[in-house]
């Protein structure tokens, strides 16, 4: 018979999640994870199994905490102008005040590991295209709201605020500062008029 885990998941991955997070893949050791996590090598390997499997599955981890969290304005303000607003808003704040400079999991791992790892791959773009969708689908609303201009190409400026997204997280990572943020997001949003 199986003995019970005697760890919390959800907690080995948040923990695990910051490591990448903050490291990036490569960077980050199978020791860092032990350290990290409070796992021996083999209750994570038979738990999780090698490190890219960690990883693979803390990238949905983070997909579902941390990005949903993040667009949670952007499906939730039924204003679809706000709603964009609101996101860039609050992406420029937690990147500068609560990401401590690490910009976004997804970003970073798409840049690191994107050009020569296809599950990698498949998963950044997944999560790309979520993010585009949910601005397309807050444009159609701002268009029917009469908030946004029903001239606007809806898959056109819908994947440029996802790219502008990635953006914002990009700057912060490299240490923007609030100045140069809102500047950028404020130009970002006048594509909205």
């Amino acid at each position: 018979m199986a003995r019970p885990r005697a760890f919390n998941e959800q907690s080995v991955l948040d923990n695990a999640m910051n490591l990448f997070w903050s490291k990036g893949f490569e960077a980050t050791s199978v020791q860092d994870l032990v350290d990290g996590t409070g796992l021996n090598r083999a209750s994570m390997y038979a738990s999780f199994g090698d490190k890219k499997a960690l990883f693979l599955r803390v990238l949905n981890h983070y997909s579902q905490k941390i990005s949903s969290a993040r667009f949670e304005k952007l499906r939730d303000i039924d204003d679809g102008r706000e709603a964009i607003t609101e996101t860039f808003r609050n992406a420029a704040r937690f990147d500068r005040n609560e990401g401590r400079h690490k910009g976004c999991l997804m970003v970073n791992s798409g840049m690191e590991l994107a050009p020569h790892d296809p599950e990698t791959a498949a998963i950044a773009q997944a999560a790309f295209r979520r993010v585009e969708d949910m601005f397309a689908n807050a444009i159609k609303r701002g268009i029917n709201q009469g908030t946004i201009s029903d001239t606007k190409n809806i898959r056109a400026l819908s994947r440029f605020f996802a790219g502008s997204f990635q953006g914002v997280n990009l700057m912060a990572r490299r240490g923007a500062d609030d100045s140069t943020l809102n500047d950028y997001v404020d130009m970002v949003l006048t594509t909205l008029d």
